[in-house]
């Protein structure tokens, strides 16, 4: 009777990956707004880019939780199906790859584009590459590319969660050169780039799998 319930969490990831890119889009024109009003409409329109953000970021959040809970109820109900393993890692990699398109929109830094072009890059090769006939029962996730996973949704979490708090503070707090801000944007982007770096390598070693089998 509950054998749905995992598939269901799996397409519900889907759904959270789109509206977090809505979110994005949606600050990024509050923004934008914010930078030619002035008086009570740029009060409104900065009020509405941090709820955007906000929006976005609970959207990331749910759907990483759903990534957890629907191998979790998987196993509990014993409801592991064809259309789950199939749709599983492409609804992470579009979680995972409409949030960077939704960060790189908000920091619109090279330290963002080039990681995040890598890591989607590396998705859409790595969906192409389950598709191959001799890929077939070979490209299964390891557990270095679930760190990966893990990697990549906290650095993208915690390079959303300033804006999602205080936009203005953080434009501020950039502007003003902050130690603190400085050196925790630094650590967020540091983790970006290992998991970019951890990308490459984890589709190198399952291209090399395939070879080998």
């Amino acid at each position: 009777m509950l054998s749905w319930i995992p598939n269901a969490l799996t397409v519900s990831r889907c759904v959270f990956a789109v509206l977090v890119l809505y979110g994005a889009l949606n600050a990024a024109a509050a923004g934008e707004a914010f930078m030619m009003a002035s008086g009570d409409e740029a009060l409104r329109q900065a009020t509405l880019q941090q709820l955007w953000h906000q929006f976005a970021l609970l959207s990331f959040i749910s759907g990483a939780l759903t990534d957890f809970l629907d191998g979790w109820t998987a196993r509990q109900f014993k409801a592991e199906s064809r259309f789950g393993v199939w749709l599983d890692p492409i609804a992470d990699k579009l979680l995972v790859g409409l949030a960077l398109l939704g960060l790189a929109m908000t920091l619109k830094t090279w330290l963002i584009y080039f990681p995040a072009a890598l890591m989607i890059a590396r998705d859409v090769f790595m969906t192409w590459l389950r598709t191959r006939p001799e890929a077939s029962g070979v490209v299964a996730p390891s557990d270095l590319a679930k760190l990966k996973t893990g990697i990549e949704m906290a650095a993208i979490a915690g390079l959303m969660l300033p804006y999602s708090l205080a936009p203005a503070t953080v434009e501020q707090a950039i502007t003003g050169s902050s130690a603190v801000a400085v050196a925790g944007a630094g650590m967020l982007v540091v983790l970006l780039w290992t998991a970019a770096a951890l990308s490459l390598f984890t589709a190198a070693q399952y291209v090399r799998t395939i070879r080998t089998s």
